[in-house]
């Protein structure tokens, strides 16, 4: 029998993780909005006092807006392939959260579409008169599409609730048949139903964070810049927890592979009568004085328990 083993891989350090999570487009994205929303807050605190230092933070502020404007300049395509997706019933889900998805994703679009017009007027190349109506529609589209994911990420959670007490009720009322089997699978449904739940709960906050921001635009909301600025460091900083874990790769890292050769199935022969074997083989069959017993080994598959 022979086995191998990987052994987990050491855990780079902190600047490692850095570097890896700043390689990717989301990462990069989330460190700008990062820096901004500091500037944002540094602004409205007035940590360094000085006409000349607030207009240097309003310039990096102004600077990193503007750049964080290029990450996302083409993502409307992939807001639109969304649509097209649910509308072609890619995805398998009830009426009410294919409609709330599809308004969802067609908002965003426009707000993306109507904000990339307006990308020479910010860069001083080609200014125009109707830049401000435009933004103010394309930030009513952004509201609308974060009030419904709000609203989605709601309903989620409460059907993912329901779900759960009648999967648990059911268990319940078939707990003497196949104990083990179903123990299996209900430890497996909640640790799904956990992770969704907390993805929804994740969306909430980030959603109903930057829901301020175009609310405050077009002037449906009242609320200070200290306090845009405060939930825009909340929404990055959540946002950017699943951007950091899924730049370093931690799932392929964390896998412990054992494999045993030759087949799971082996036959074993030992030369001395052990108590309670399975089989015995005569002296005459064997041609050991001393007796031999066969035993045969099931090996559990480790590699799918580990």
């Amino acid at each position: 029998m022979t086995v191998k083993t990987l052994i987990q891989k050491p855990k780079p350090n902190l600047l490692r993780q850095f570097a890896n999570f700043t390689r990717t487009t989301a990462g990069l994205e989330k460190t700008c909005r990062l820096i901004q929303s500091l500037a944002q807050l540094a602004i409205e605190l007035d940590i360094t006092p000085g006409s000349t230092t607030t207009a240097q933070w309003q310039t990096a502020r102004s600077q990193i807006a503007l750049t964080r404007r290029f990450f996302r300049f083409f993502a409307f395509i992939d807001c639109f392939s969304q649509v097209y997706g649910l509308l072609g019933g890619a995805q398998g889900q009830g009426l009410f959260m294919t409609l709330i998805e599809i308004g969802r994703w067609s908002c965003l679009g426009l707000y993306l579409v109507l904000e990339d017009l307006t990308i020479l007027h910010a860069l001083g190349v080609h200014p125009v008169a109707w830049n401000t109506p435009v933004l103010v529609e394309a930030f009513k589209f952004w509201f609308y599409s974060l009030a419904l994911s709000v609203i989605g990420a709601v309903w989620g959670l409460l059907s993912t609730s329901s779900s759960s007490a009648s999967s648990k009720t059911g268990s319940d009322e078939k707990k003497n048949k196949k104990k083990n089997a179903e123990k299996t699978v209900s430890n497996t449904d909640d640790s799904q139903t956990k992770a969704q739940r907390t993805a929804l709960m994740k969306r909430i906050v980030v959603d109903g964070c930057d829901l301020l921001i175009p609310g405050v635009f077009v002037g449906w909301m009242h609320v200070s810049d200290l306090m845009i600025g405060v939930t825009m460091v909340i929404s990055t900083v959540v946002s950017g927890g699943d951007a950091w874990v899924k730049a370093q790769g931690r799932p392929a890292d964390e896998q412990f592979i054992l494999s045993f050769t030759p087949s799971p199935r082996i036959i074993y022969k030992h030369t001395k009568p052990l108590r309670g074997s399975t089989s015995r083989a005569s002296d005459k069959a064997d041609g050991d004085p001393k007796g031999s017993v066969i035993m045969n080994i099931a090996l559990p598959d480790v590699a799918t328990q580990a």
